[in-house]
């Protein structure tokens, strides 16, 4: 009897630490904090970007290696090694993306994983001058690492062309 007591006892204290390292549940605050400490990270990046968004610059907001993914222009690039090949290409020496958001969303899925969405609105200058409108829709899945915010997967569309209006029917002289 004395055997079975000494049992459930340990087990109770080892139930008991099993559970006290689980964190609370988050509350509506914990979610708005989380919302907003990303918020303020893609409103920083941004506003480095629109100064000078060198591909170094650009690359080190996502995380490093094989846990990220990224879609674009109808492709997927899988990891971060191939995604450093096309952001080279499209961000040379001199590029600066000046962007605002419309339409802002952010979704906490838990304390290390936030979702952001937007469409983005502005320009992207190339060194020599030249400027061409960005207007997309992105979504980046925000992750805590012990170098803060990075980003793990993010996606981004651009709405197709809208199709040239059908030429009027001449009207037949009478």
């Amino acid at each position: 009897m004395e055997l079975r007591g000494w049992i459930v006892g340990a087990t109770a204290i080892v139930l008991a630490a099993g559970c006290s390292k689980m964190p609370p549940p988050m509350t509506d605050a914990d979610r708005a904090a989380l919302a907003d400490s990303v918020s303020q990270v893609v409103t920083q990046t941004f506003a480095s970007l629109a100064q000078d968004a060198a591909v170094e610059k650009v690359l080190s907001y996502f995380v490093k290696g094989n846990e990220l993914v990224s879609a674009a222009n109808g492709m997927i690039f899988p990891t971060y090694d191939s995604l450093v090949k096309v952001e080279n290409a499209e961000y040379r020496p001199g590029t600066k993306l000046d962007v605002k958001f419309d339409q802002k969303h952010l979704t906490v899925l838990d304390r290390d994983v936030v979702v952001f969405a937007a469409i983005l609105n502005g320009v992207m200058k190339d060194s020599a001058g030249t400027a061409w409108p960005v207007h997309a829709a992105w979504t980046a899945v925000y992750h805590r690492t012990s170098d803060g915010w990075k980003i793990a997967a993010d996606h981004s569309s651009v709405a197709a062309p809208m199709p040239a209006a059908p030429a009027k029917p001449r009207r037949r002289a009478r």
